[in-house]
């Protein structure tokens, strides 16, 4: 009898201890380790920063929408991306000469289903995600949408990748072609920012046909900007005292949405439009802009929030001419006085969270040399005491005088920013 009950309760024990292991390797299956001591679902798994082959084509959703959010995306700055088991990445190379390496030349995209790990299968043949690169990057393109902007008279363009019969539109310009000068772009920064692919190189900017006539790249050097200067200031000596050949006094190629705003480096390359840049003193460039820009990505991150950005510019900077007389600038001015590319008198951008109806309105004087901001300046009421998570400094004149504003309070004044309506402060 009590052999008995040593026997039932020994299989009892070895029951409980069965199924002790079996959970344990469930959970061994269901999480895996990675090398910084995170957990990760099983399925397949990559690094934005680390595990992508170059040139990295295009990873998008399968029947995803057309735009910044077809594509897989990092759920926080680990930058760690996940596919479900059985999920299938849509592997693109757009351009005519484009394909994909493994596949040889004419293949320019290819649906691959995750296995596990790193392990694909493309028409039942099994890949390792190391192997998915294409053989130059994926060709982005900026174009006239048909559409107008603002005030019915100028033009929309849209950027982004051309797929197939598709086209992924990644950012919004709205561009004014008698001046030659962007009043703003829009696009989403998304909550996974902070996982962006850092350290991806610049590429050459491309002006394309938004600029007839003109070789933007070159109105950009330093000897021309102190000839154009000097021509409209009537001082070859204020062109040279302005332009500065050993420091940051300079005009930039300032980006209106910046590389860095969008995950991949394959979107950090289609940032590189002329009709996403705006002449920007280098001293607010490198100051408080940039102090800006991280600002929001990082709020964005942290918050996992997913927000509407627009960035503009307003009004023409000036700069004293050799009677005093304060004079607009301009990157290009021909011998009849036709001038083009205006110097911003400011910078603006507005973040926007459509779920909840809340925005701000942040403005930057791109001037390093205002010693005593006025009121053209300094045109709706300063709120930056009421937003806690901004890094820069405010009031410093070289880096960019800066402030910010309620959104509908900002629209007094700048008319350019479109519709939308904004119910409360977003802090």
């Amino acid at each position: 009898m009590f052999q008995g009950c040593k026997r039932s309760t020994v299989i009892t024990v070895m029951k409980i201890v069965a199924f002790v292991l079996v959970i344990a390797l469930i959970s061994l299956i269901i999480f895996i380790t990675v090398g910084d001591g995170k957990s990760i679902r099983a399925g397949c798994n990559y690094k934005i920063n680390g595990d992508l082959t170059e040139p990295q084509p295009l990873f998008l959703i399968p029947g995803g929408s057309k735009d910044g959010f077809g594509f897989y995306l990092p759920e926080d700055s680990s930058s760690n991306v996940h596919i479900n088991a059985g999920a299938s990445i849509y592997l693109a190379c757009p351009g005519s000469t484009n394909y994909l390496e493994f596949a040889g030349s004419g293949t320019r995209t290819a649906l691959a289903k995750c296995e596990s790990g790193s392990t694909y299968t493309i028409n039942s043949k099994r890949y390792d995600f190391s192997e998915f690169s294409c053989k130059s990057y994926p060709f982005h393109t900026a174009r006239k949408s048909g559409d107008t902007c603002y005030d019915g008279t100028k033009s929309h363009i849209e950027i982004g990748f051309e797929v197939e019969n598709d086209f992924y539109k990644i950012m919004d310009v709205c561009f004014d072609d008698s001046e030659f000068n962007t009043l703003y772009s829009k696009f989403t920064v998304v909550s996974g920012i902070g996982g962006y692919q850092s350290g991806f190189p610049r590429p050459s900017f491309i002006q394309g046909n938004f600029y007839p006539g003109l070789s933007v790249d070159n109105l950009y050097t330093k000897n021309t900007q102190r000839q154009t200067i000097s021509k409209l200031l009537g001082s070859t000596n204020l062109g040279n005292d302005y332009v500065s050949n050993s420091s940051d006094y300079y005009l930039a190629r300032g980006h209106m949405t910046a590389k860095a705003d969008y995950v991949y480096g394959t979107a950090h390359r289609a940032t590189f439009h002329f009709v996403n840049i705006a002449p920007q003193w280098q001293t607010f460039n490198g100051g408080n802009w940039n102090s800006l820009e991280m600002s929001v990505r990082t709020y964005a991150d942290k918050n996992k929030l997913d927000l509407e950005v627009y960035t503009g510019t307003h009004g023409v900077t000036t700069l004293p001419n050799s009677n005093g007389v304060e004079t607009e600038i301009y990157l290009y001015v021909d011998d009849n006085n036709n001038k083009g590319l205006p110097v911003p008198k400011v910078y603006w951008k507005v973040v926007y969270n459509s779920k909840t109806r809340e925005g701000i309105a942040f403005i930057g004087i791109n001037n390093p040399y205002v010693t005593n901001p006025s009121a053209d300046y300094i045109f709706c009421t300063d709120v930056c005491s009421r937003v806690s998570w901004l890094q820069w400094d405010q009031k410093d004149i070289k880096k960019g005088y800066s402030y910010c504003c309620d959104v509908n309070d900002f629209r007094k004044t700048v008319k350019t920013l479109p519709q939308f309506t904004v119910n409360s402060l977003l802090t």
